[in-house]
């Protein structure tokens, strides 16, 4: 396995090439705001590095979906994405050339070779966020490659339970906004190795680079494997060993000026690109009827869902800047005038937006705009509608958000077959994903995997701890 830098990882044995997340080519992401941190460039020049019978994208994000370097792909190459409720990462990849598309339900196993190597996705549990993790078996060694996915620990020891034991490897994001999160899922599942992986790359753009914040990942309660781009480790089921890519001789994490002089050296070299983003969306000219644009893709915005115009509730200041911007109210679900929202942004990045060039989620990951809101505001619903524009991925928040207390869920084991209820009374997890049923003195019991309650599935009693009981129906 080696790391191809940001989140990416590649995953290799004698049967098997497959890339995960790759994010390699030149011009950054968001609007050339966002870079990989370390430079990963060396790579492009490594014989056959990047190339792969498989490569598994999880997110239409662009800093996990590299369209660039996989719309250059060979047709044989298969790229497994996870099947969200919105065709937005299938219709990105389709239109950039990509044609061998294999889209994944959660937990649905892809066979990858003919020697029992496989991978599946886990995606997050609430649709508003269109995030997962891959978890692969391959050479009999099991990895689970979060990205930038947040997974319950119920998610995480399903996935150990999937691959009957321990989990060989565990990467995801833990940088400092993560990183207690992430030591208390790593300290309850006990992998056998953790490689973290810094998070939001960083920002080249001479207008941006204050927001750059290099920490070195902290070391986690597991043996921690810090990887840089080309950095190698070789995992059997009893040892492993790092070979370290001698490109980054002189360079740590932990060694501020090393990293500062990197930023440096790095921005250097991708001054032109960045200077491509910004002639390639030029500035609106005056009379370019950039308000009337903005105003009917915000009634087109509002048509999508009732449901979270009422939720959103509040009125949005836009205070555009340019020789066609202005100051916009858009008033969503409520006609009071107070704004609760300020978005501060430049007509060449909003015009973007309007054209379908990008989606908002770019330009609201690209630190090209810039948002206050009032101290009790809450904006979760109205960044759900701007980061989707999506029908289909805001009724999935809707029904997930609906969700019937008294809703029930159809479990098997071996020749038989129970129906219980759906969401365990004790922490609201859903028993569909989030349990298994497993033997025990007092008989089939179900396991809800977020706290490890077991409930008999004879009486639907909790059998180890203070909890209302389930609802189990008679073997079907």
């Amino acid at each position: 396995m080696s790391s191809t830098g940001h989140a990416g990882l590649r995953v290799e044995t004698p049967d098997l090439r497959l890339l995960c997340d790759p994010w390699v080519s030149p011009g950054g992401a968001f609007l050339g705001s966002r870079f990989p941190f370390p430079d990963n460039s060396h790579l492009r020049a490594v014989p056959r590095l990047l190339e792969a019978e498989w490569v598994a994208v999880s997110s239409a994000q662009a800093d996990h979906m590299d369209v660039e370097f996989l719309s250059g792909l060979d047709e044989s190459v298969r790229v497994v994405i996870p099947a969200y409720p919105s065709s937005v990462l299938h219709d990105r990849l389709s239109a950039a050339g990509v044609k061998n598309i294999v889209e994944v339900e959660g937990w649905q196993r892809v066979p990858l070779t003919d020697r029992g190597d496989w991978l599946t996705v886990v995606p997050e549990q609430s649709p508003m966020a269109h995030r997962a993790a891959f978890l692969v078996v391959a050479d009999g060694v099991s990895v689970l490659h979060c990205n930038d996915a947040r997974l319950s620990l119920s998610q995480t020891r399903r996935a150990m339970i999937e691959v009957g034991g321990p989990l060989d490897l565990l990467a995801l994001d833990a940088s400092e906004e993560r990183f207690r999160a992430v030591k208390r899922l790593v300290r309850a599942v006990k992998p056998r190795l953790v490689m973290p992986y810094g998070g939001p790359g960083c920002f080249l753009d001479p207008e941006l680079m204050e927001h750059n914040a290099v920490v070195a990942p902290g070391e986690l309660p597991a043996e921690t494997l810090t990887l840089l781009p080309g950095d190698s480790v070789r995992i059997t089921p009893t040892s492993y060993e790092c070979v370290r890519d001698p490109h980054w001789e002189g360079f740590a994490y932990s060694d501020s000026v090393a990293v500062a002089n990197h930023l440096e050296t790095y921005a250097a070299s991708r001054a032109q690109e960045i200077a491509d983003v910004w002639e390639a969306y030029p500035d609106p000219d005056a009379g370019s009827g950039l308000e009337d644009r903005f105003a009917e893709h915000f009634v087109r915005l509002g048509r999508m869902s009732p449901y979270f115009l009422e939720r959103i509730a509040m009125t949005v200041r836009f205070k555009v800047a340019g020789a066609d911007g202005g100051v916009w109210d858009v008033h969503l679900g409520t006609t009071d005038e107070t704004a609760q929202y300020t978005f501060r942004v430049e007509a060449r990045w909003l015009e973007a937006v309007l054209g379908g060039e990008i989606r908002w989620e770019d330009l609201l990951l690209s630190r090209r705009i810039h948002v206050e809101h009032a101290p009790e505001a809450d904006g979760s619903y109205l960044f759900g509608l701007l980061m989707h524009a999506d029908a289909d991925a805001l009724q999935a928040i809707e029904d997930y958000d609906k969700r019937d207390p008294d809703s029930t869920v159809t479990l098997t084991s071996g020749d038989r077959t129970f129906e219980v209820t759906r969401y365990c009374p004790h922490s609201g997890e859903d028993l569909a994903e989030g349990a298994v049923i497993d033997e025990a003195p007092e008989g089939l019991v179900l396991r809800c995997l977020a706290h490890n309650f077991d409930f008999s599935l004879t009486t639907g009693l909790c059998l180890n701890a203070r909890c209302e009981p389930i609802v189990v129906a008679a073997p079907v």
